[in-house]
């Protein structure tokens, strides 16, 4: 079947200069197939409403075919016509083999993603299979040992040669399920449902109160029995904030895994995980990746960033939006990306999901959850949608678009360069409100003169947002073209007239004034290919102008970001086209540019002004509340570091609550747990101003003593304390 490489597998490298190269690769280098469908999909999802880019019509079809066609099990199968998520046996290119450690986690997650794909392209097919695995999920799960997940981490845990007990990654498998309830699909009496609530049980009742334990989170991913703490929580956490009424302590409960993760990756000295100009850096375990410390704050910032909209918290959109703007210097514009702390490659000079795919899904994340610092400046896009986004178009002053769904309270989150005078959803007008507790809209301006634009609009999926847009747009007689071109007017089409080449080397080229321009043109399954230049420079990208289906006045070439003044952008048509087309041709419809110029900021100086209060050492699920009312939570945003490998947790929380007695205090609760390491240090995160430090000790009878003249005296330890980097106790 064609398809790009990174359909198939996840073996690359990238020279310097940016060209690519697919080394010969391993049945190894398949294993990620569904964790990075998982990217593919979810971040082209979100890519595509965002740009209206129709690439995302190529490259998801791509992915989920190959994982139907290729990738599941036999109809016989114990587990039968079920993905293999795993296949790190078998070709790398062609049927997988399914007694490779088939892992029931990411199976779900690839039911996820098939399940938005069906919402993205109405491909009936996959609505089937989605339902058809919901019903094995359910069939297979087990109710009789509230103990334990109702599933196994394995289809088959005799080839798997570590533990097959599925732990917090049970609500990956609890979070399809809900996808599939939530089209209406509950399966035969309801099965669906049952799996479901005991899946959530589980969570709420075994997994959520040991939010410490390192197998609560860990050893969850595919390729090795590691103490894992990345990707996977915050695919976990996702699914709470997803489902937060399921949850009923899902604020401090996020709160206490997610900063868990920094804490517990950095105890490798050689990884160098720690907090770099306020952001936190940390790898991908306590056990791998050395300083790859970019890709892995890519999973972890986006969650962040949802989880401070959902529960209101400085603290987390502080902490998010720092770790996203660190993680996002990794990327040359030649598409190598540096991972490592000191501007090397690390893990993503060999794994491209590493590099591309999955950096995209969580940009479009983070983005989507913090618009108005991250979403670039005086441009429009659609940047959160409770639904999927079927179709939208950005036309000067107009934008519509189609969600798969309208169920009560859908919104969409836009950031717009104009003040919309009129919003429609299915013809009918929109009115603004300051809460959204109806169908609606909601206003709000930024400082540059962008606005943000909420809109509900339930039980109608069909949007248009009108306003005076301060882009330009043209037809194609803009363009001055070279070469064998021909203008077409079709009548089938409202969009205009059309110029067309399928001859190699044929040329068209845009002169404006601005700082960004949209090349729109038509793509469809007679499309080929084309080069980009911009201002004389060769863009690296190909433009792709075949689809499946015809589409027009699509987005074909981007560019942002361009000095404000006079700028020349050329497509020259290479006669060439994929494997797909049925011919080469190039079409254009027309271009978009805008000089409109202000800057909103990336949020600088934001963060927590109140007290922070932390228990080291303290595993409690809820916060401890003193004598005062002044509530303490456990402290885990400190690095120690104890090795490569070593569970921090275990190693340096005296977790094990004292029971005697401590006099002096009102609280004694609060020295009753603590931290010991030969040295270790606390990050925490603050809006700019003056603050107060204070520390609390307690000797306890674990403490020697010695006897002096007479008197027992506890053992000298000296201990030196430095506040940002000054010493301020040294005794």
């Amino acid at each position: 079947m064609a398809a790009p490489d990174f359909v198939y597998n996840s073996h690359w490298s990238i020279r310097p200069d940016g060209t690519i190269l697919i080394p010969p690769t391993t049945d190894w280098m398949c294993g990620d197939l569904c964790q990075r469908a998982w990217s593919i999909v979810k971040g082209l999802t979100a890519y595509y409403q965002y740009s209206g880019d129709p690439i995302a019509f190529i490259y998801i079809p791509r992915a989920v075919d190959y994982i139907l066609d290729y990738a599941l099990t036999a109809p016989t199968a114990a587990w039968p016509e079920f993905p293999i998520s795993t296949p790190t046996k078998g070709k790398a290119y062609g049927r997988c083999d399914p007694t490779a450690r088939n892992q029931l986690d990411l199976c779900a997650i690839t039911g996820t993603e098939v399940l938005r794909a069906y919402k993205l392209t109405a491909n009936p097919r996959y609505l089937r299979l989605a339902k058809h695995w919901g019903d094995v999920f359910a069939a297979k799960a087990q109710f009789t040992d509230p103990e334990s997940a109702p599933w196994n981490r394995y289809v088959d845990p005799s080839v798997v040669g570590w533990s097959d007990v599925l732990t917090g990654t049970t609500a990956l498998i609890v979070e399809f399920l809900d996808d599939l309830l939530a089209v209406g699909y509950a399966g035969e009496g309801g099965a669906l449902r049952h799996a479901r609530d005991a899946g959530r049980r589980f969570l709420n009742e075994r997994m959520l109160p040991a939010w410490w334990v390192q197998d609560t989170w860990g050893r969850t991913y595919w390729d090795w029995d590691n103490p894992m703490m990345c990707g996977m929580v915050s695919m976990c956490a996702d699914h709470l904030l997803h489902h937060p009424q399921a949850y009923p302590h899902w604020q401090t409960d996020l709160r206490n895994m997610l900063s868990l993760v920094w804490h517990r990756n950095g105890a490798d000295p050689n990884s160098h995980g720690d907090m770099y100009s306020g952001a936190w850096a940390f790898p991908e375990s306590s056990v791998c990746c050395g300083t790859s410390l970019s890709y892995n704050q890519y999973t972890a910032a986006p969650t962040l960033l949802h989880y401070a909209a959902l529960a209101r918290s400085d603290w987390a959109r502080e902490i998010g939006r720092r770790m996203m703007l660190q993680a996002t210097y990794d990327s040359l514009p030649n598409g190598v990306v540096k991972d490592g702390l000191f501007g090397d490659q690390v893990a993503t000079g060999e794994w491209s999901n590493l590099a591309h795919p999955w950096p995209l899904c969580q940009v479009m994340e983070a983005i989507a959850w913090l618009p108005e610092a991250f979403a670039p400046n005086r441009e429009n896009h659609l940047v959160r949608a409770s639904s999927v986004v079927q179709t939208i178009s950005y036309e000067k002053g107009l934008i519509r678009y189609t969600t798969f769904d309208a169920p009560p309270g859908v919104q969409e989150v836009l950031r717009l360069a104009f003040r919309p005078t009129s919003i429609r959803a299915d013809g009918h007008q929109l009115h603004p409100y300051p809460s959204l507790q109806r169908r609606g809209v909601r206003l709000a301006p930024l400082p540059n003169g962008d606005w943000m634009v909420t809109v509900r609009h339930d039980g109608h999926r069909h949007v248009a947002i009108a306003g005076p847009d301060p882009q330009a747009d043209a037809g194609p007689d803009r363009f001055a073209f070279t070469g064998a071109w021909t203008r077409l007017v079709d009548p089938a089409t409202p969009h205009g007239p059309l110029v067309t080449s399928a001859e190699r080397d044929a040329t068209a080229t845009l002169r404006f004034t601005g700082n960004q321009v949209r090349l729109l043109g038509r793509v469809g399954p007679a499309g080929g290919w084309a080069t980009a230049w911009v201002d004389g420079a060769l863009q690296p990208t190909r433009v792709e102008c075949w689809n499946p289906t015809p589409r027009d006045r699509q987005p074909i070439f981007f560019k942002k970001g361009l000095t404000n003044g006079p700028h020349e952008v050329k497509l020259v048509v290479r006669g060439e086209k994929n494997p797909l087309a049925r011919a080469a041709v190039v079409a254009i419809q027309g271009a978009q540019w805008s000089a409109a110029e202000g800057d909103a900021g990336y949020g600088a100086g934001a963060g927590p002004r109140g007290p922070q209060r932390l228990i080291f050492g303290y595993t409690g699920r809820h916060d401890y509340v003193d004598t005062h009312g002044n509530p303490w939570r456990p402290g885990t945003e400190f690095v120690s570091r104890v090795g490569g490998g070593v569970d921090t947790v275990a190693r340096c929380w005296w977790r094990t609550r004292r029971s005697m007695y401590i006099g002096d205090t009102p609280d004694p609760e609060l020295y009753r747990y603590g931290v010991h390491a030969p040295e270790f240090w606390v990050n925490l995160t603050v809006a700019q101003g003056r603050y107060r430090v204070r520390l609390h000790w307690a000797d306890t009878p674990e403490t020697p003593w010695v006897e002096r003249e007479g008197q027992w005296q506890p053992v000298s330890r000296p201990t030196t304390v430095a506040i940002n980097g000054q010493t301020v106790l040294d005794a």
